[in-house]
């Protein structure tokens, strides 16, 4: 077996933080985006989303943009139950779901970060119900953790058959710029 770690300080300087350094991730508001559609719709394999075509491309384009992955590498299929889009990356799928763990935390200030995670977990599964008072509010499929952070946030969300309905009013203007998929009240 070759050993090559007497050559890490000559490769170090000839090319800084290219070798020898794990893939480092640090949030941002699209890379929030990401992680509230991969949250809502995530595929078995790989990183990606299942669902409409749209929200596909949607994702992909997201991904491509920020570095995560190149149109060579990219897998998908189409079938009965919709489309099906996804990559293979072990740094980045750590990161997402470290990530995941840490929304608590994270998301824990109203601001664009927060925002822009809401709108991706509306965007993949999200959209508008009736009220008992006849008004037609937003929902989510969020977990526990999520109607948390809407609390915190300021937002009344309450867990209706599965469903996370936020009955504040200014959520949807909060979300609305960083929506991709332009969803319309009924």
């Amino acid at each position: 077996m070759l050993d090559f770690r007497h050559l890490k300080p000559a490769l170090d300087f000839l090319f800084p933080s290219m070798l020898f350094s794990p893939m480092r991730f640090t949030m941002s508001p699209s890379r929030a985006y990401i992680l509230g559609l991969w949250k809502g719709r995530k595929t078995a394999e790989g990183i990606g989303v299942e669902g409409r075509g749209e929200l596909c491309e949607i994702f992909l384009k997201a991904c491509m943009d920020e570095g995560f992955a190149t149109a060579d590498k990219v897998k998908s299929t189409e079938d009965e139950r919709g489309s099906r889009c996804y990559f293979y990356n072990t740094a980045l799928r750590k990161w997402l779901q470290d990530e995941m763990g840490k929304r608590e935390e994270r998301l824990r200030f109203k601001n664009e970060f927060a925002a822009n995670y809401f709108a991706g977990v509306f965007d993949s599964r999200g959209g508008w119900r009736d009220s008992v008072k006849g008004e037609v509010i937003p929902y989510l499929m969020g977990d526990r953790i999520d109607e948390i952070v809407l609390l915190r946030l300021g937002f009344r969300a309450k867990k209706e058959s599965g469903k996370l309905a936020i009955i504040s009013e200014d959520f949807y203007g909060w979300i609305m710029p960083y929506l991709k998929l332009m969803k319309k009240p009924l």
